[in-house]
């Protein structure tokens, strides 16, 4: 129940959101991005995710929450990647989503409604990969337990310059309108988490450069 109560709060923007998300009005944004879907319950939370590193080096992930629209900045993480040697996004992007997504399998955490990958159709399938191999696990473990497929939580991802998207169980790149609601909202959600991801990884540049110096 305490989950659930969460949803009652809503994010606000500060000093550190940029402002133009709000040129999409977020119920509109939301109600078609609920068609889009093709989901029978409204897209109320979304989780942003993206990586940043350079040639490998100070590997870092960023998810960032949007609560109806707007962001929740309580709801944000970062994540220092672990289990990737080298330069490999989707091996990241897999190594965020197990690390995120193990709570709500728990029970621990609410499941988003959209979960959005910074990516193509590759960086999609190596997020929809992690989220098989963490179902297939905790059925070995606990075959009654209540698996991601059986909740609505959907997956896509949204790729730079082109701004197309791909839709999970589909090949097929999805193009919006450039004025579309839903498609200012995911490009807001996606830079949100580049910008968040960024962020991360130069703090770590940085105290690594001044730890050379010392």
């Amino acid at each position: 129940i305490r989950l659930i109560e969460r949803l009652d709060r809503r994010g606000t923007p500060d000093e550190n959101v940029q402002p133009e998300v709000f040129a999409a009005e977020p119920t509109e944004a939301l109600e078609e991005l609920q068609l889009l879907l093709q989901s029978a319950q409204p897209v109320r939370i979304i989780e942003g995710i993206d990586v940043a590193n350079i040639a490998g080096a100070e590997a870092v992930g960023s998810l960032v929450k949007f609560i109806d629209g707007k962001p929740f900045k309580s709801g944000y993480r970062r994540f220092k990647i672990k289990t990737v040697k080298g330069i490999d996004d989707y091996a990241m992007i897999a190594e965020v989503v197990r690390r995120r997504y193990k709570y709500a399998l728990a029970g621990e955490e609410l499941w988003p409604d959209l979960v959005l990958i910074d990516g193509g159709l590759g960086h999609l399938h190596a997020a929809e990969e992690a989220f098989r191999e963490m179902t297939a696990s905790i059925r070995n473990r606990e075959p009654r337990a209540t698996s991601h497929e059986q909740r609505a939580t959907r997956i896509a991802s949204i790729a730079k310059r082109e701004e197309v998207i791909f839709l999970q169980g589909s090949s097929r790149p999805l193009k919006l309108l450039r004025h579309s609601p839903a498609l200012k909202l995911l490009q807001y959600v996606r830079d949100e988490a580049h910008r968040f991801a960024q962020h991360y990884h130069h703090i770590l540049r940085n105290k690594k450069m001044l730890n050379k110096k010392s």
